[in-house]
């Protein structure tokens, strides 16, 4: 009976040991869960201001020096996201997203910030994305140096739509002095003859035509 006594006490001392175990666990957990919710706060909040006083400011900018472009801001978790669209034109005849994101560094003391374009139908290499990696706070300046540097890099991307062939297939005209092939949407010279446009690449080639036309 004494021999059995013993081994119940071994048996409660094991499972005792494995509770306090399971209990510092726990601890631990919870220790652990709760530094990295506070951590994620911290980055949420100081990336929504980044977001809000540093990028955005600066898409709307460049949104304004398009008719058809929009800007957004979206998040997600601790993702941040702003967002400029452009609309297929006849002189852009392509739809494209500028994506500037903010996203939270391992350590959580620095954030990634990454730049997406997407331009559809693809129909020309360009670079798609781009990153690099700041602190989290007091480096406003230098995250507003570079997404203005990435935005620069959109706008001659963009500008390329404008003259590239592939693009402007559907807009190309034939000026009829020089037989030179021209955009409809950004020949520097057009009339109206007979109910017909016609296009031409210089004030030279239109005054000839109409020289040329004249009784």
């Amino acid at each position: 009976m004494e021999e059995t006594g013993q081994l119940s006490e071994k048996i409660r001392k094991r499972l005792d040991r494995h509770l306090n175990e399971l209990a510092e666990r726990q601890k631990q957990i919870d220790s652990t869960m709760k530094e990295m919710l506070g951590q994620r706060e911290r980055f949420a909040a100081a990336a929504h201001r980044l977001l809000e006083s540093v990028v955005h400011p600066r898409m709307v900018e460049l949104s304004h020096q398009f008719e058809n472009a929009f800007v957004s801001d979206r998040h997600s978790g601790t993702d941040f996201y702003c967002s400029c669209e452009f609309a297929h034109t006849p002189r852009f005849p392509a739809t494209v997203t500028l994506d500037i994101g903010l996203f939270p560094e391992e350590t959580g003391e620095k954030v990634a910030i990454r730049s997406t374009l997407d331009i559809l139908p693809t129909l020309m290499e360009y670079k798609r994305n781009d990153e690099t990696t700041l602190p989290l706070e007091g480096s406003d300046e230098a995250v507003g140096r570079w997404v203005e540097e990435k935005i620069l890099e959109f706008v001659d991307t963009y500008l390329r739509l404008e003259t590239h062939p592939l693009y402007q297939k559907d807009y190309t005209v034939v000026d009829l002095v020089c037989g030179m092939p021209i955009s409809a949407t950004t020949a520097p010279c057009r009339i109206e003859l007979h109910g017909r446009a016609l296009y031409f690449c210089s004030e030279h080639c239109k005054d000839a035509y109409l020289k040329e036309k004249a009784p």
